[in-house]
């Protein structure tokens, strides 16, 4: 039960140590005057003892209030334990919610790579097309498929690197090897699709260069 609700038995926990706690203080700790110490002030003692705080304002005279004071501050260092490992086990994540945290973020990354690869390729292509047509360097044509062509590269590079993160940060070595077939896979595809793509530029060059010849 402790392990379903960590929260509701802490709280629970805490709050009949407190009553109780608190009464016993009031029952075993009186004044010079033999009077009882209120439930307020009693209430108030177990708050800053619970805490470890101690102000100092109220302390107890009897050995009896001594007693419940040492164990009121045990109670307050296993409560603050607990809370303490409670947090940290809905802060943390576990081993399979890290693995799909991870491959989740896995999956994004690759279409990511797979689109900045592709828009590399494009450019780099449009740029060296413009090359081929005797485009001048400095026109506006140009310094925008060049401009593009940077850009690309720049995010394909910053994907690549949130890729890296991914890798070092992976749960195992499953985890590893996957991510490497991945990438393998990825690096084979933008190969082939480059080869088609300079392929038919040359075609399509090749075509109007020979209706230029007829003309």
């Amino acid at each position: 039960y402790l392990q379903q609700y960590p929260v509701s038995c802490l709280t629970t926990f805490c709050m009949i140590v407190f009553f109780v706690e608190s009464w016993c203080l009031r029952a075993c700790c009186y004044t010079p005057t033999n009077e009882y110490m209120s439930m307020l002030n009693a209430m108030w003692c177990f708050i800053i003892t619970f805490t470890t705080i101690g102000y100092g304002d109220f302390v107890p005279s009897t050995y009896c209030g001594r007693t419940i004071a040492a164990i009121i501050g045990l109670f307050g260092i296993l409560a603050s334990a607990l809370l303490i490992a409670v947090l940290t086990q809905k802060l943390l994540l576990n081993r399979w919610e890290k693995y799909v945290h991870n491959f989740v973020l896995n999956v994004g990354l690759a279409k990511e790579h797979k689109m900045h690869a592709a828009n590399v390729i494009k450019f780099a292509f449009q740029v060296w097309y413009l090359k081929k047509i005797n485009i001048s360097e400095s026109s506006i044509q140009y310094l925008q498929a060049q401009q593009r062509l940077f850009h690309a590269i720049h995010s394909l590079h910053e994907v690549k690197q949130n890729e890296e993160q991914l890798v070092d940060n992976c749960v195992d070595q499953i985890d590893v090897i996957s991510v490497q077939r991945h990438t393998n896979a990825q690096i084979y595809e933008i190969s082939e699709k480059f080869v088609e793509m300079k392929y038919e530029g040359t075609l399509d060059l090749g075509t109007d260069q020979a209706q230029h010849g007829q003309y």
